[in-house]
């Protein structure tokens, strides 16, 4: 408008300018300081990262682990001293602390491995890789805000995770010297372990070293990792991307957060994701078998499962999953608690942790709001109570309806009868197999077991899947709540989708349908595609595809017997079925708008 000049906030400082603070990208979000500097301590970390995996890999080293170890030592010096040099010109104290805390681990870790300590060597180990977590997290912001199109991030990183992995379980010592591993075979795992899907081709108790399963492990936390960091700063940045009409409504149906939280966001997550995988590993410890015990060890049984469990995956190094679990409702109860924490999404875990702190400061008689807090954080966004109840009538659905297909058809009451033993039983099966069925892929009884009715159900709540923000996959109970919703106001003759008092803009109910749709059609795609390689009926093959394309692990069977072109038509329904809605909702939220200057003439179509 002409004669009227732009001013900026009050209290912000001219972006661009000498002295005017950080710049900002089209997002709206501060910029990283620089691009070079983080993706350079990136490569320093994925260098000793490496180093570390040639060390452990082979059964035959190419090199002395001498010279690995201070080829590593070296790296995190020099990482150590960019990040230094980086710090003094700019203000970087969150990155130079860990850099310095790195350095006094590394010291620590050489002086009690030269003191005869083998066990300090493994702290330098364990060090890298928390810091190659967090170089990761840094080059994840630096890319989102940097690249002309956000939305190529996602699958990107996620291919070179997977290319990456697929080279490490190549690696010599990943498998028992008599138990090669093909190309194919090794790209599926990587793919199911970074997708967090579950689907194996291989047994992982048996067919994997402690080294693979460890690599695999590794896998799963990058993935479920990154998923969540990819998905929630998408969240986080919905606001500024959007129209005042849909902000409006976006900022409560999608928990949108003050923008200047992102990277407390961050740590929120990075924090909460290991202290609840601790607690569940140290809450599973005391409850395997001796015989189980004696295999893999407590320890380790504990942390794989813990990881496995919170982050959806569905891996397992017991060889049966948990149906030797079957009888132990403490057991269950531990993996059901992470599943379900694990599959809410973070946005609402970081509302409900709010509003308890906020309730909990009120109880305590003080005046007030904690520092930091607004009036908003004192209640729960519209975004969480969805997900809530949402995931307690998906929840309660898949009990009602498995519990009552195992009864009728799966002849549980024509062998037994109705006794307390075959109802219990009954509804405790049911009650898993609700929770595991919406992507998490553990079951406890066989595949075999499932009444036609009970695996149609299944079906259903792979597809339903968990809540965005979350290591879950599926086309999202948001997603399911949005379209249910926008049926219930079409029914009432009402003008928009209403929840919680409040209206949803149709550019997000066509936004919901666009992804229902999108999951669809990659079901029937690959459904098509696989049927003309393989020689099984079409329930299996159709529940591979579902299985795979939702993240969920769950196979009534055929994985390990598909040929190599129906494994490359199951790793790319678990790759597009991962990344491709969140890729697809970067697209439809950032993507360049096409605005016209005139509309079309309307005219009717007939339905029904």
């Amino acid at each position: 408008m002409a004669g009227v000049a732009y001013r900026p906030p009050v209290g912000a400082a001219p972006t661009g300018s000498p002295g005017g603070g950080r710049k900002r990208s089209r997002l709206g979000v501060p910029a990283p300081e620089s691009t070079l500097a983080v993706l350079g301590r990136l490569a320093l970390m994925a260098l000793a990262a490496a180093a570390i995996a040639v060390e452990h890999g082979f059964y035959e080293r190419p090199l002395e682990i001498w010279l690995l170890r201070v080829c590593a030592g070296v790296l995190i010096v020099a990482h150590g001293g960019l990040t230094v040099w980086v710090g003094l010109r700019r203000v970087g104290r969150a990155e130079l602390a860990a850099s310095l805390a790195l350095q006094l681990v590394f010291v620590a870790g050489l002086g009690l491995d030269l003191a005869g300590f083998p066990a300090g060597w493994r702290v330098v180990e364990a060090g890298v890789v928390l810091r190659l977590f967090a170089e990761l997290w840094g080059a994840h912001l630096v890319l989102s805000h940097r690249l002309l199109r956000p939305e190529a991030l996602l699958p990107v990183s996620f291919g070179v995770l997977i290319l990456v992995g697929a080279l490490l379980l190549k690696l010599p010592r990943a498998v028992p010297r008599d138990v090669p591993l093909d190309w194919v075979d090794a790209l599926f795992t990587s793919t199911s372990a970074v997708c967090v899907t579950g689907l194996t081709v291989r047994n992982t108790a048996t067919e994997f070293t402690e080294v693979g399963q460890m690599v695999i492990l590794a896998l799963i936390q990058l993935g479920g990792l990154g998923i969540i960091m990819f998905g929630s700063t998408l969240m986080l940045l919905l606001g500024r991307a959007m129209s005042l009409r849909e902000n409006l409504s976006m900022s409560q149906m999608l928990a949108d957060q003050p923008v200047h939280r992102l990277l407390g966001y961050g740590r929120f997550v990075l924090v909460a994701t290991i202290a609840l995988e601790l607690v569940g590993a140290a809450l599973l410890y005391p409850l395997w078998s001796e015989h189980e015990a004696a295999g893999a060890g407590r320890l380790w049984l504990s942390l794989f499962h813990s990881v496995s469990a919170f982050c959806n995956a569905g891996f397992d190094i017991t060889g049966e999953s948990l149906m030797g679990h079957r009888t132990s409702p403490l057991s269950l109860g531990v993996v059901v608690m992470l599943i379900v924490l694990g599959g809410l999404g973070f946005p609402v875990l970081e509302n409900l942790v709010r509003v308890g702190r906020a309730r909990l400061h009120r109880m305590r008689g003080r005046q007030g709001l904690p520092a930091g807090y607004s009036v908003a954080d004192t209640r729960l966004t519209l975004h969480s109570r969805l997900v809530l109840a949402t995931t307690l009538a998906v929840y309660l659905y898949g009990v009602a309806a498995i519990l009552l297909g195992q009864l009728l058809q799966a002849g549980e009451l024509g062998r037994e009868g109705l006794t307390t033993g075959t109802a219990l039983r009954s509804l405790a099966d049911a009650h898993f197999m609700s929770v595991t069925s919406r992507t998490a892929g553990f079951n406890t009884l066989p595949m075999e077991h499932l009444a036609p009715s009970s695996v149609l159900v299944i079906m259903t709540l792979m597809i339903v899947g968990g809540s965005p923000g979350s290591t879950a996959g599926g086309a999202k109970t948001t997603t399911l709540a949005v379209l249910a919703l926008s049926v219930v106001a079409t029914m009432r003759r009402r003008p928009e989708a209403e929840a919680g008092g409040r209206a949803i803009a149709d550019s997000i109910v066509r936004k919901a349908g666009t992804l229902g749709l999108c999951y669809f059609g990659l079901i029937v795609a690959c459904t098509f595609v696989l049927s003309l390689f393989e020689p099984f009926r079409l329930e299996p093959v159709l529940f591979e595809v579902i299985s795979a394309a939702t993240t969920t692990g769950l196979s009534l069977g055929i994985t390990p017997d598909l040929t190599p072109e129906g494994k490359l038509v199951i790793i790319g329904a678990m790759f597009l079925g991962r990344v491709g809605p969140l890729t697809l909702l970067t697209g439809l939220l950032f993507g360049r708008k096409h605005e016209h200057q005139y509309t079309l003439a309307h005219e009717g179509v007939a339905l029904g």
